[in-house]
């Protein structure tokens, strides 16, 4: 823990850098980053055809999904350009250090997350199809399937690269100047990644058990990142997470609409938490429990 948290004493970083920092990565992010957004509201609004528009839940409607999946998602690749300029010329650190103490990025610990993850999302899916008859329905459009495949493949891991190093990266590490307690800064990164994520329209079908939801997923990911010493595990996750959603099984309240495989009719809070909550115990027993060592030496070995 502590090699990672002392990768923000490189560079500069007084308190004046850090303001800095922040500010230029949020406007890059929620300023320039909404701009396509923005174009496309105004292009939806201004198009005179009934069937495009804005729905209640704020998400464009009769626009192909891949346009509007584009446009929304290209905030992050404003969000990744403002860590980079924050990190290289503000901070003058290397990007790497977002990451790992390593040398290099360790891709095998990256791969290792993410097929846990995403193999316990399709376990987690499986079951509630089962306990639920007809809450999964079979949508695979190919015509648009096959496009948003490739679109998804590229954006949806740097959207969550993005938020993994600001959030369990830079946040992170820039408290770990002050504070070393692993719970105490679990639970302020989950309390941080919970805060954004409270604006989704999912969130609204239950804010209390979805905000712990969003609280929760967040602190298991700074857990897993101070206790392993880097930030591979927690990114492999984080994408795992929003590709199997996007991809085999997204719901009808959501904010990033997809043509996923199935579309799930109702977003059952309760499961929600039950499932990922066993899901992030396995994780954490796998990879900071009994099976670590092996993994590690066979990481080290790659």
């Amino acid at each position: 823990m502590d090699a990672y948290l002392d990768l923000a004493r490189q560079g500069k970083n007084n308190w004046q850098r850090f303001v800095l920092a922040v500010a230029l990565i949020l406007f890059l992010w929620q300023f320039f980053g909404a701009l396509p957004s923005v174009f496309l509201f105004i292009w939806v609004s201004a198009d005179g055809n009934p069937a495009t528009g804005i729905s209640s839940s704020g998400q464009f409607v009769g626009l192909e999904p891949a346009l509007s999946f584009t446009m929304t998602m290209l905030s992050s690749v404003f969000f990744l350009i403002g860590l980079f300029l924050a990190i290289r010329f503000i901070h003058r650190r290397p990007f790497l250090t977002l990451i790992t103490p390593a040398r290099t990025v360790a891709w095998g610990r990256f791969f290792q997350g993410f097929t846990l993850w995403f193999v316990l999302s399709g376990l987690m899916a499986l079951v509630e199809a089962y306990l639920h008859p007809g809450r999964y329905a079979w949508t695979l459009d190919l015509r648009r399937y096959i496009p948003f495949v490739f679109l998804a493949l590229f954006l949806i891991p740097i959207q969550t690269s993005a938020e993994e190093l600001f959030f369990r990266g830079y946040v992170l590490q820039g408290v770990g100047l002050r504070l070393r307690n692993i719970w105490v800064l679990s639970a302020f990164s989950g309390f941080l990644f919970m805060t954004p994520h409270l604006l989704n329209p999912e969130a609204r079908v239950n804010y209390g058990l979805l905000g712990f939801y969003y609280f929760f997923i967040g602190a298991v990911m700074a857990y897993v990142t101070l206790r392993d010493g880097r930030l591979e595990l927690a990114m492999g996750l984080h994408a795992a997470n929003n590709l199997f959603s996007a991809l085999f099984a997204n719901y009808t309240v959501t904010v990033m609409p997809t043509p996923s495989m199935f579309t799930v009719n109702s977003l059952d809070a309760v499961y929600s938490v039950l499932a990922a909550t066993i899901g992030l115990i396995v994780f954490v027993l796998v990879f900071i429990g009994p099976l670590r060592r092996r993994l590690s030496d066979q990481d080290s070995v790659e």
